[in-house]
């Protein structure tokens, strides 16, 4: 007879999450993870694997729920000027909060990409997917006429891909609101 799970696998796996995301994964280790969730060891082995594979389903969820949040800001009808401002003003808000360890997107593509080829090719996916997006509204606003027919939907997709991430990376390395601000504002006169 198999035993019933004594734990919400979804629950644990956000507290894994936010685990991972305030330590990353070099410092967390699994007894770390065991203590903190109050999870056995067996329990997790057995639910997710091992350190790694906990890690990888644990960001496979942070970036679903990214993706969503991203979908829905640019999916509306708001002009594509304000949707990228409103984009990085919710970016920005969220980073540089009192006590916020960053994007884990973040964190583990500079801790974990250049040696962890899951991590690496989770990394490039979910650029793909974020660019995809920001090229689709980037297009729709060109044939409003939103945004000049000369300017490359897919190059000013990249451009604010990247954009993203120096704030990310600058906001745990800084955490000053303002110059973030000001730097995302700068970014916005590519539409212009």
């Amino acid at each position: 007879m198999s035993r019933v799970k004594e734990f919400d696998e979804a629950e644990v796996l956000d507290q894994a999450l936010e685990l991972f995301r305030a330590r990353g994964f070099k410092h967390t280790s699994f007894n770390d993870l065991v203590q903190e969730l109050g999870v056995s060891r067996q329990s997790l082995y057995d639910t997710y694997g091992d350190k790694q594979a906990l890690y990888q389903t644990a960001l496979r969820r942070y970036l679903d729920r990214g993706l969503d949040g991203i979908r829905r800001k640019f999916d509306d009808a708001t002009p594509v000027h304000a949707a990228f401002a409103s984009f990085f003003d919710t970016m920005i808000a969220g980073t540089c909060a009192n006590g916020s360890p960053g994007c884990l997107m973040v964190n583990s593509m500079v801790e974990l990409s250049p040696h962890d080829a899951d991590t690496r090719a989770l990394a490039q996916a979910h650029a793909r997917e974020i660019e995809g997006i920001f090229v689709s509204r980037l297009s729709l606003a060109q044939r409003q006429g939103e945004i000049d027919k000369s300017k490359d939907p897919v190059a000013l997709a990249r451009f604010f891909y990247h954009t993203i991430l120096g704030l990310a990376v600058a906001s745990r390395a800084l955490g000053d609101k303002a110059s973030l601000q000001q730097t995302a504002r700068l970014a916005l006169q590519v539409l212009d």
